[in-house]
């Protein structure tokens, strides 16, 4: 199978080349910076300089692929509300216009948890769409032009909807928990019992490849976790057992968060006070998939990848 992976130097695109490349699949991949391009090529990645949010034809980039695992996009802790709608909407729609010319055999969209907003727990992929954000809204957005595409038969499309990626090469999930963790104390509602689903980043990668082989999964989206439902506090206590810190939690009434949340239109605030935690049944029967990587084991591979570890 010949693999196009964008976003290929992010957190979940890196890992994807990296599973490819060793079990001898064909990879294309896409970067910016000329020495991404070269460490990737020095590993037979055919590697190609690409910007999918500039002008122009893509035509090239997918011609002769079997599957495109589509990582690419701007994440809520990095962009303003334009740069997050050009890369992760725009960008997303001219690449399901050149993949519809191709003969695509499959394409796999990593959208977002983010989708779905606050809901009752544990929520499915049949929830209220009602993402409270400008980084939410542009996940759906995107996940709109692909089942646009799927609807239309020109695209075979598939979109998984992971929560909170950590492990190696992470630069968002995993520094945000160590600068947490590294604090005296620590205010959280409900004393750091609402649950927060995580997911290490080698289950994501199980996921992918299941979503580009299985017949079934066509046309489906499906969320994607550990399996597991941990609250902040065990969080932080599993941190504990592997780092050797842990600050004192705080507990404040959520309704006060909440509150604090509308006033100041705090997104990432207001979501301290819900339960985040979602179904995966649906991507145990389509895909198979059964998350390996628990907590526990998942901090600390990814505390020794961040250390510099062979792991």
């Amino acid at each position: 199978m010949r693999y196009l992976v964008t976003g290929a130097t992010g957190l979940v695109g890196s890992h994807v080349v990296e599973r490819l490349v060793a079990r001898g699949d064909a990879v294309r991949a896409i970067a910016r910076r000329p020495e991404d391009l070269e460490q990737m090529r020095r590993r037979g990645v055919d590697a190609r300089p690409a910007d999918l949010a500039a002008a122009g034809d893509l035509g090239a980039l997918v011609d002769g692929v079997d599957v495109i695992v589509h990582c690419a996009g701007v994440v809520q802790m990095e962009g303003r509300p334009r740069d997050l709608w050009t890369v992760n909407v725009e960008a997303t729609e001219r690449l399901l216009a050149a993949s519809a010319r191709s003969g695509l055999r499959r394409f796999v969209h990593l959208s977002s948890v983010a989708v779905y907003g606050a809901s009752r727990a544990p929520i499915g992929e049949d929830a209220p769409k009602q993402p409270p954000g400008a980084y939410g809204k542009s996940k759906w957005a995107a996940e709109q032009a692909l089942w646009r595409y799927q609807a239309e038969g020109r695209v075979p499309g598939v979109a998984l909807r992971p929560c909170a990626i950590y492990g190696g090469h992470d630069r968002h999930a995993w520094p945000i928990l160590s600068r947490l963790a590294r604090r005296r104390l620590v205010p959280l509602p409900s004393g750091g019992r609402r649950l927060l689903d995580l997911v290490h980043v080698s289950d994501v990668v199980d996921a992918v490849l299941a979503a580009a082989a299985e017949p079934a999964a066509v046309g489906h989206a499906y969320n994607v976790t550990d399996g597991e439902s941990h609250s902040y506090r065990d969080i932080l206590v599993a941190y504990e057992r592997v780092a050797g810190r842990r600050p004192v939690i705080i507990p404040i009434p959520a309704a006060l968060l909440r509150l604090a949340g509308r006033i100041g239109g705090w997104q990432r605030v207001r979501a301290l006070g819900f339960d985040l935690h979602y179904a995966i049944e649906a991507a145990r029967r389509d895909l198979g998939y059964r998350p390996r990587v628990g907590l526990q084991d998942g901090l600390r591979r990814t505390l020794e990848s961040a250390s510099g570890a062979d792991v």
